[in-house]
């Protein structure tokens, strides 16, 4: 494989795919990486922004979208790639993914958003070799490819102190009812927690989590995480339950793991002296000697079969001739 070239797009706000790239390096002798995230665009004129706003309304679609990803594929014209790897695949418009489809052997998506979250990516599965997901329901449902998220991280070294028992960071939306419901019973029983969510308008101030309108880059993530004792993991009930990064984050860190996704009991990797599920809106009445007895920890292989090399190398032991 080293002699072959791979194509790599995600959008990513804060660096879970960094190391994707800089593990496919192993595989390819040439690997090109673009963040979608990190594009800046404006508008030229008053009159593309106007018809910006037009073409969302009749199409469903984002025009700005168009222009900030249409370098990406005008820098690939004349150039063949033996993979090409979109992560967020929805966010290009259909005539874009045709060109980039015509430039490579195996085209290949990843969803780590449900189906039910994003609507377009039932729209552009058709135009993969193979659509990989991390979402159960959409593999039975779209007959596509079950890959959970992975653990994004190789080491991190830190020598801060425990700070507070549990930690978690989440948007302000639906979700806010049953981390209030944690909130509650951390306050009840004199643990200390750090539960940040984040709004882009302020919020009133309150006892049960902190308000912030500055997103946290993932270097500040991981800094709260190793002060903390445990992770709070509210994933989007009712939308999609494919893991969240929260839960790679546990097993990387050795940390016990409050989750309200039901679904976990069914992977490899669960135990109940290490995670705890909660049901979504109701009172939490978590047992003390979850918090008194120590984490158990999984065998080295379970964790690297979790790992993002491994992600990777499902992908690429998929497609090899």
């Amino acid at each position: 494989m080293k002699d072959k070239k791979a194509l790599f797009i995600t959008f990513d706000l804060s660096g879970y795919y960094d190391n994707i790239a800089k593990g496919l390096s192993e595989h390819f002798s040439d690997v090109e990486f673009h963040n979608v995230a990190n594009i800046k665009f404006k508008y030229k004129n008053l009159f593309q922004r106007l018809h910006s706003v037009l073409y969302k309304v009749l199409k469903k679609q984002k025009l700005k979208n168009y222009y900030k990803l249409q370098p990406i594929v005008e820098s690939t014209q004349g150039k063949t790639y033996d993979y090409i790897i979109i992560v967020r695949p929805d966010l290009f418009f259909d005539s874009q993914l045709i060109k980039l489809k015509s430039r490579t052997k195996h085209f290949i998506a990843y969803y780590h958003d449900s189906i039910n979250n994003i609507l377009r990516k039932k729209d552009v599965v058709h135009f993969f070799d193979k659509v990989y997901t991390y979402e159960k329901k959409d593999v039975y449902n779209y007959k596509l490819n079950f890959l959970t998220n992975f653990i994004y991280l190789d080491d991190y070294f830190n020598s801060n102190p425990i700070e507070y028992d549990a930690f978690t960071i989440m948007s302000k939306d639906y979700r806010l009812e049953t981390l209030e419901q944690v909130s509650l019973f951390f306050k009840k029983h004199n643990k200390k927690f750090n539960f940040l969510v984040h709004s882009d308008k302020e919020q009133p101030k309150s006892e049960l989590f902190t308000f912030i309108t500055e997103r946290q880059n993932n270097k500040q993530v991981l800094e709260h995480i190793s002060k903390c004792k445990l992770i709070v993991d509210i994933h989007k009930y009712g939308i999609q339950d494919g893991l969240t990064f929260r839960v790679s984050e546990s097993l990387f860190f050795n940390k016990k793991l409050i989750t309200s996704n039901q679904d976990i009991k069914t992977y490899d990797f669960y135990n109940p002296k290490n995670i705890y599920v909660i049901e979504p809106n109701t009172p939490v009445n978590i047992p003390e000697d979850f918090f008194t007895t120590p984490y158990e920890a999984l065998p080295v292989s379970l964790i690297q079969k979790y790992h993002y090399t491994n992600w990777i190398s499902t992908i690429i032991d998929d497609h090899k001739v």
